[in-house]
């Protein structure tokens, strides 16, 4: 089997990714990120104003039932119905509370592969859940600027919180500091009592969820007044950024760039989805239009049942597997030849001026693409292995000229093996890059011959590159202003 289709191979590397992710340190930036549809994005955006909902009607049933707080101190006459009690400081902790939900915005501190696995943009559940399923837009929102304008939104006698939301996975109650006195409540009244309750427990009592909704990475704008009612905040100097989902219908664009049109400064993106990883590219002016339909497939080529055939891959399959083990084991001492030559020649190419080498690493660049290894029980030539080295020598700056030596060893039936040498270069160009083959060797032979063989394809390879040294000159002083001096090798 291919060392591209090895399933040992594809765990490490999915293990590698998330061990990556685990022990990386992740920072908050100053944006916030805000899921909606189409429709609510342009009233939004046309009002300038994020609504805030009441905190009853939130998804978690942390929030959505009451929180009675513990009471303390002697009942009066005036003040014996307990439960009466509890519902009316529920009705200023809870009921008065109106809540704006945000998601936090984390950028890596360390250049891994999954940079954007938990930027604000990129929650696949919220794009599912509040983005009307990937055909929505999420809001960009400066964090400063945002907090600033709820801040001066709350009037005196309102509270006003924001924070991130920890998620717990229980909580025996909220972890309040403190009960409420009923003697204060006598003196100062329940609404007053309740509300400094709140201010001084306002972590445990509304920025704790249950872990289950710890993917939403929520950040909260909290408001307490005496309405019941939804509030508001004024968005237009926080907002910098509109993304579209990577289903956003291109009838829509209409509506949401007359909502932006009292907007000068907000950047218009949209998502890509590809190979299971979400990006956030510039709009360009256009949107992706619908894949092209190229008609029926044609009929396969095995004749049978279903059944039939996929036991005929499975059975090709695992002779594949086979014969790639031991295809592998024979030729281990001819392939550390070809590595060893390789990394033989790597220092010769050092001297040359103007240049930086790069190391041995494994490539298949000296097989030509058409007799490379098909997948197991496909039509064409059985090749039961394949594997290769190349060096390469860059021309200063980097990526503009680029010369490559390569080797590579297949296995063949009869253990009849193939090996292939090219020198090549590549320049690079802003239209796409050029590549030109300068010298090429490919040679069979029985499996024992293969010690004598790989020797003299290397000694051939290496005076290939060596002697490719003037076109390779040539070609990156074209045009040049300093041409690097000769020198000898």
């Amino acid at each position: 089997m291919p060392a591209d289709h090895d399933p040992a191979r594809a765990w490490v590397y999915e293990n590698f990714s998330e061990a990556e992710m685990a022990a990386t340190r992740w920072t908050a930036s100053n944006d916030l990120f805000h899921y909606t549809s189409t429709r609510s994005a342009a009233a939004i955006l046309t009002t300038g104003r994020l609504r805030l909902s009441p905190y009853p009607n939130t998804n978690d049933l942390w929030e959505t039932e009451p929180q009675p707080p513990m009471l303390r101190g002697p009942q009066g006459s005036d003040i014996d119905a307990t439960f009466a009690l509890w519902e009316e400081l529920d009705r200023h902790l809870r009921l008065h509370a109106k809540v704006g939900c945000l998601t936090q915005d984390f950028v890596p501190s360390d250049d891994i592969v999954s940079r954007d696995a938990k930027r604000g943009w990129a929650h696949l559940a919220l794009w599912s859940h509040y983005g009307a399923k990937y055909a929505g837009i999420c809001l960009k929102l400066d964090k400063g600027k945002l907090i600033d304008s709820f801040t001066r939104h709350a009037a005196p006698t309102a509270f006003a919180f924001h924070g991130p939301v920890r998620y717990l996975n229980g909580q025996n109650g909220p972890s309040v500091s403190g009960d409420i006195d009923l003697g204060l409540v006598r003196h100062f009244g329940a609404d007053a009592v309740a509300l400094a309750y709140a201010a001084r427990n306002k972590d445990p009592l509304f920025f704790r969820k249950h872990s289950d909704w710890s993917y939403e990475a929520e950040y909260r704008l909290v408001l307490l007044n005496q309405s019941t009612d939804y509030d508001f905040v004024d968005i237009r100097d926080a907002v910098t950024g509109v993304i579209l989902g990577n289903k956003f219908p291109a009838a829509d664009m209409r509506v949401i760039e007359t909502a932006l049109e009292d907007y000068s400064c907000v950047e218009i993106e949209r998502l890509q989805y590809h190979n299971r990883r979400l990006f956030c590219v510039p709009l360009e002016g256009f949107l992706p239009h619908p894949r092209p339909s190229f008609g029926q497939l044609p009929p396969s080529l095995m004749k049978g049942s279903l059944a039939k055939r996929i036991q005929a891959l499975e059975n090709a399959t695992a002779e594949a597997t086979k014969a790639h083990q031991k295809a592998e084991a024979l030729v281990s001492t001819p392939l550390k030849q070809l590595e060893d030559g390789l990394s033989a020649l790597e220092p010769q190419l050092r001297p040359w001026p103007y240049t930086e080498t790069r190391p041995v690493s494994p490539s298949l660049w000296a097989v030509p693409k058409e007799m490379r290894q098909h997948a197991p029980g496909a039509p064409g030539e059985t090749i039961h292995y394949e594997r290769g080295f190349q060096c390469a020598v860059e021309h200063l700056p980097l990526h503009s000229h680029t010369l490559t030596a390569s080797a590579a060893i297949q296995v063949l039936d009869g253990e009849r093996l193939r090996f292939h040498a090219l020198v090549a270069m590549e320049h690079w160009h802003d239209t796409g890059n050029e590549h030109e083959e300068v010298w090429s060797d490919q040679q069979e032979v029985d499996a024992p011959d293969a010690p004598s063989a790989v020797d003299a394809l290397m000694s051939a390879l290496t005076t290939a590159t060596r002697d490719a040294r003037v076109v390779f000159d040539r070609a990156r002083n074209a045009g040049s202003q300093d041409p690097p001096e000769k020198e000898e090798p």
